[in-house]
C-alpha cells in the first residue's frame, strides 16, 4: 500500500510540474502572438501615414501642415506602441511580472526578435 501511495503521489508530481511548464510555454507564446499582432498593426498605421501624407502633398498642402500632420500621427503611433506594451504587462498578476522580459517598446521588439518568432516557429513544427 505504501508503495502505491508513493507511485501515487510521484505521478502527481510529475504531472503537476509538467502543467506548470505548459502554462509557461503558453504564457510565453501569447506574449509572443500579442507583440507580433501589434507589430502587424503598427505597420498598417505607417502604410496609412505614408499614403494620407502622399494624398496631402498631392492636394498642394503646405510642408507646415504635412509637417504637422506626421508629427501628430508620430505621437499617435508612439502612443499606441506605449499603450499596448503597458496593458500586456498590466493584465498579469505580480507573480507573473517578473516572467516578462519586457517593459517598454524597445525592449519588446528585442524580445520578439530575440526569441519570438522562432518560439513561434518552433512552436508550429512541434504541433505538425
Amino acid at each position: 500500500m505504501l508503495v502505491f501511495a508513493f507511485g501515487y503521489f510521484t505521478c502527481r508530481t510529475f504531472y503537476f510540474f509538467k502543467e506548470v511548464k505548459l502554462g509557461l510555454v503558453m504564457l510565453k507564446l501569447s506574449h509572443c502572438l500579442s507583440l507580433y499582432t501589434i507589430v502587424k498593426g503598427v505597420e498598417s498605421l505607417e502604410y496609412t501615414k505614408t499614403m494620407r501624407l502622399n494624398e496631402l502633398r498631392a492636394k498642394g498642402e503646405s510642408e507646415r501642415n504635412i509637417g504637422a500632420y506626421r508629427s501628430n500621427f508620430n505621437d499617435e503611433i508612439k502612443l499606441y506602441k506605449d499603450k499596448s506594451i503597458r496593458e500586456i504587462i498590466n493584465v498579469h498578476p505580480n507573480f507573473y511580472k517578473d516572467l516578462i522580459k519586457y517593459d517598454d517598446w524597445d525592449t519588446a521588439m528585442q524580445f520578439l526578435n530575440n526569441e519570438g518568432i522562432e518560439f513561434i516557429k518552433k512552436f508550429n513544427q512541434k504541433e505538425q
